[in-house]
């Protein structure tokens, strides 16, 4: 990957064989998931290889929600979330509330000439298209509200930036030097050449800030121009602090082989997208949260549903059979519960495990379900299964809240698990215990016992009801 001699918090991770870039400071507010894609990972074809997010350039319909979907779970939200763009260079942003859920993907769009969106809905994702335009990120961490907007020459000499945050402020209150913003992959200065009259009109709104630096002629009467520092001048001037700005320092037209360029193409290309979503961490997390989804115990047809985040949340030697489940499933569907997407009627995550008398964690539990006893005083916990789309919401968090308020509501008096040791810091959060090293070496992993006791104390508990 070519990389221009700027210094960028940018980066490029990868998640399921699907790569995608970030921005260090919007991941760090701890409110957002975001990401930036590439034209990798995907699965169209041709000159729309791989990851093409586009239904407007030729591509087959299922290759595109399937590059979707991919994304999704790469970067963590589903597709029926997604709220389109409708992209026509302008300045107009709109605000997107829980009605305009889906448009675009899963129903028509019903507004046009969308360059830009505001939201403070959780969990709704903006998504908006590049080829070599600017993708434009807000986060308003005292707001809880974020903005993505698309800036082509145009957009940017109309300053959508500014727009976009004065649409912040108008609907959130948002002041701009709590935002945290990025200017995203795009086409740079080297291969950006512009006619005279684009360069005009830069020059007639930026003045002397349009400078060689931005903006410089050539011998043929032709100028390079720096989309990026026009952007940040934007940014800057309406108020947002240098050290909550960062800008890319990846230039699409000069990496074809990674990302979408118009310019590099000659138009023969797919699309990129930007993302951003707010997350249902805050406040109001656990009313998101029950609005979204049911909580309930297993029904017999969805063990093999449990089964198959299994096996996408876990390694094959560390998940549990199809067979497995289905037996666990029959003998003990009250020691499952579930999570179930309200939108789509589908498991997004669950909590199960086996009741015992037994003291110790022992790997039999995985794999014996008759080893179940109903009036047992204590619960092994065999898996806490959250699909990638799904987490960063802090939905894992509330099974577990839900799980132990319930068994304890049973008599029961105590909570085992084994975790690998980078989870054990998430489980003693969530009430656990850190016992040491297990005895346990299913899936010949070295695992942390860990236990939770459900006795009313009467301390204070992240639990209580």
């Amino acid at each position: 990957m070519k990389k221009k001699e700027r210094d960028s918090r940018m980066e490029l991770r990868e998640d399921g064989g699907v790569p995608y870039f970030i921005f260090k400071n919007l991941e760090e507010t701890g409110l957002v998931r975001h990401g930036f894609s590439t034209r990798l990972g995907g699965v169209s074809e041709g000159y729309l290889a791989s990851m093409n997010l586009s239904f407007t350039r030729g591509d087959r319909e299922e290759n595109v929600r399937e590059n979707f979907r991919r994304m999704g779970r790469a970067i963590g939200f589903i597709p029926e979330n997604l709220v389109l763009s409708d992209q026509t260079h302008t300045d107009h942003v709109r605000l997107m509330t829980e009605a305009d859920r889906g448009k675009g993907y899963t129903k028509p769009l019903d507004y046009q000439d969308v360059d830009g969106m505001v939201t403070d809905v959780p969990g709704l994702v903006l998504t908006t298209f590049y080829a070599d335009c600017v993708p434009l990120y807000f986060v308003d961490p005292v707001h809880r509200a974020i903005g993505l907007s698309h800036s082509g020459w145009k957009g940017t000499v109309k300053r959508i930036g500014a727009v976009t945050l004065e649409k912040m402020s108008a609907a959130f209150g948002t002041r701009p030097e709590d935002v945290r913003a990025a200017i995203g992959p795009s086409i740079c200065q080297d291969c950006y050449e512009v006619s005279e009259d684009v360069a005009q009109a830069f020059m007639e709104e930026f003045g002397g800030a349009a400078d060689e630096r931005m903006l410089y002629r050539k011998e043929n009467g032709k100028y390079q121009l720096d989309l990026w520092r026009a952007n940040e001048q934007v940014l800057l001037e309406a108020g947002i602090l240098p050290e909550h700005l960062e800008v890319t320092n990846v230039c699409t037209c000069c990496n074809p082989d990674l990302l979408f360029s118009h310019r590099a193409t000659h138009g023969k290309r797919g699309n990129l997208a930007a993302f951003l979503m707010l997350t249902g961490k805050g406040p109001d997390s656990r009313k998101e949260l029950c609005r979204q989804f049911e909580f309930r115990e297993i029904l017999p047809g969805e063990a093999k549903q449990a089964a198959e985040i299994e096996r996408i949340c876990f390694p094959p030697n560390e998940a549990c059979s199809e067979k497995m489940m289905v037996q666990r499933a029959a003998k003990a569907p009250e020691l499952f519960l579930v999570a179930v997407d309200r939108r789509t009627g589908k498991l997004a995550g669950f909590l199960n495990g086996l009741s015992t008398d037994e003291a110790v964690f022992r790997d039999e539990f995985f794999t014996d379900a008759d080893l179940y006893d109903p009036e047992g005083k204590r619960v092994m916990l065999l898996g806490l299964d959250v699909l990638p789309e799904y987490r960063g919401q802090g939905l894992a968090g509330e099974l577990v809240r839900r799980y132990v308020a319930r068994e304890r509501e049973k008599g029961r008096e105590r909570l085992l698990l084994t975790c690998l040791e980078s989870k054990v810091k998430m489980y003693e959060k969530m009430g656990f215990r850190d016992l040491g090293v297990s005895a346990s070496s299913w899936g010949g992993v070295e695992w942390h016992e860990m236990d939770c006791t459900l006795e009313m104390t009467g301390q204070k508990s992240l639990y209580n009801l």
